[in-house]
């Protein structure tokens, strides 16, 4: 029983503290890498997230009785809607970061 305790211990995920422990053993180059990978997978989640949100908002929005295929007037709905959301994401996120940046 014990050594399968043991076992059990052994295949077990390393703990934050363990994985930080590891990440700082790492040399600079490697480190970069770790942070450059990090940061990609935080973007693409994001990314997935926002296109979630779309395409429920839009699909609520434009098909009111989901058939076999989309109507020629559910496809223009959606890609309009789309369209619309990603205009003013980016609109705000201009404008956010217009009112970030120091004035002169």
């Amino acid at each position: 029983r014990r050594q399968a305790a043991r076992k059990e211990e052994r295949a077990l995920p390393p703990t934050t503290m363990q994985a930080q422990i590891k990440v700082d053993d790492l040399d600079k180059k490697s480190r970069a890498e770790v942070q450059q990978y990090l940061q990609e997978q935080q973007q693409n989640a994001q990314v997935q997230a926002i296109l979630s949100k779309i395409t429920e908002m839009c699909w609520d929005k434009c098909v009111a009785k989901p058939g076999k295929d989309l109507t020629d007037t559910e496809k223009t709905c959606i890609a309009n809607c789309s369209e619309r959301f990603l205009d003013t994401s980016m609109f705000v996120a201009a404008r956010i970061q217009g009112k970030m940046k120091p004035k002169k």
